[in-house]
């Protein structure tokens, strides 16, 4: 399709003509100078180019060789050697725990009234039978005279009806009573006879409810609370329906406590029955108890994945507190029993801190000595939890590399030299 006249004429007007255009020398002498005087110019730029890329990527070599050498160091722990009397084994395991008395009694009303006095009070330390409070016994006192009446009239009729029937056995004997006369005789006996006793028991109850407005203590031990007033109704059925109160309180016997510790059922396997334990608790830590392991849960706390342990203390004093923290420190019997004053020097190391081959039975740890790490043979001994006795090959005061020991190599740099203790 042609192209409108007005269109071409625009498109002519925006054309060059041949004269207004610049002149380009096409000889060959101009064509051949142009390669010859830039080629040594561009040359030269790469060349120089070339030079500084070599030097600058040789810089950023060494920045990330030192950055990676840094990084490593900087991940290398440090243990120094610990040294310890022979009688001094690290603790199998430490745990955290609850005190606990094997005897917990709270002490409450068998009788309903009016507390009319109080004579304890929270923190004392009473002895078993000791009067804590009194309640008000009118009416079972008036109820106790009334049984002890009603006994006294049963004994008066029973002696009447006795009297009665040894008489009617005579005079049947001599044919001079009937048999009817002699059986209601004997019956109205039997009847008087079971009547004292039915008196006697309500004596008995009435007796014993009046003895009840004194509240006593039920064992000998500490008080842990107290919840009553003097002037508080207090009821037998217990309750607070009609602002009544069954509690008076409770007392803890100190003389057999316990601890309760929960152990992970990883370590529970470290742990038996009789094992001799140090109880430190959280309220005086300058204070230590003996203990052994007394009990050990058969089930166990799936949802913890716990057991629980209980911790006899051999001999409690005022110092404890019932409900607070302690530590168990389980300990083996060898260190139990060892009480030698002169008991030498070893050394004990984290079990991490070696490379212990099966095979062989030997080990290997690595020392930092001048800046590097060095790879030493070690002779280990017992084990005790978590450390590891070193019978030869180190020395007191040197430090050694733990954890990640297989990453390690003899000779490798560490960044502060020993100093760097972490």
């Amino acid at each position: 399709m042609a192209a409108p006249p007005d269109l071409r004429t625009q498109l002519r007007s925006l054309s060059i003509s041949k004269e207004q255009r610049p002149i380009v020398d096409e000889s060959p002498k101009a064509t051949r100078r142009l390669p010859v005087r830039w080629g040594w110019v561009i040359g030269l730029g790469v060349g120089l180019a070339v030079v500084l890329g070599l030097y600058f990527s040789r810089g950023q070599i060494e920045s990330i060789t030192s950055a990676v050498a840094t990084a490593n160091a900087d991940e290398i722990k440090l243990v120094g050697v610990t040294v310890r009397q022979s009688n001094e084994m690290p603790p199998l395991l430490t745990a955290t725990g609850k005190i606990v008395s094997d005897h917990q009694v709270k002490v409450a009303t068998k009788v309903s009234g009016q507390v009319l006095a109080m004579f304890f009070e929270q923190g004392d330390r009473v002895q078993k039978g000791q009067l804590l409070a009194r309640v008000e016994d009118v009416i079972y006192r008036a109820r106790r005279d009334q049984a002890a009446a009603d006994l006294e009239k049963a004994k008066a009729n029973f002696e009447f009806q006795k009297i009665n029937y040894e008489r009617m056995v005579r005079l049947h004997e001599t044919l001079n009573a009937p048999d009817i006369e002699f059986a209601d005789a004997k019956r109205s006996m039997e009847e008087g006879k079971a009547q004292v006793a039915s008196s006697q028991a309500a004596l008995d109850f009435a007796q014993k409810a009046l003895n009840d407005c004194e509240v006593t203590a039920p064992i000998a031990g500490v008080i842990l609370e107290r919840n009553v007033e003097v002037g508080d109704f207090v009821a037998a059925e217990g309750g607070r329906g009609a602002n009544a109160n069954a509690q008076f309180g409770s007392i803890a016997d100190m003389s057999t406590l316990r601890v309760e510790v929960d152990v992970s059922e990883l370590d529970i396997s470290r742990i038996r029955k009789e094992l001799p334990c140090t109880i430190i608790p959280d309220a005086y830590k300058d204070r230590r108890y003996k203990g052994r392991v007394m009990w050990l849960d058969p089930g166990a706390n799936y949802s913890k994945a716990t057991v629980q342990v209980k911790v006899r203390i051999d001999d409690p004093d005022d110092f404890l507190r019932v409900d607070g923290s302690a530590q168990v420190v389980f300990r083996s019997e060898e260190m139990a029993t060892s009480q030698a004053t002169n008991a030498t020097q070893t050394l004990w190391i984290p079990s991490s801190a070696c490379l212990i081959d099966a095979q062989t039975q030997t080990a290997r740890c690595f020392v930092a000595m001048g800046g590097r790490l060095t790879e030493t043979p070690v002779t280990l001994g017992r084990r005790s939890g978590s450390e590891v006795e070193v019978k030869t090959g180190l020395s007191p005061g040197q430090m050694l590399a733990v954890d990640g020991l297989d990453k390690l190599r003899n000779g490798q740099r560490i960044k502060g030299g020993p100093a760097l203790v972490k």
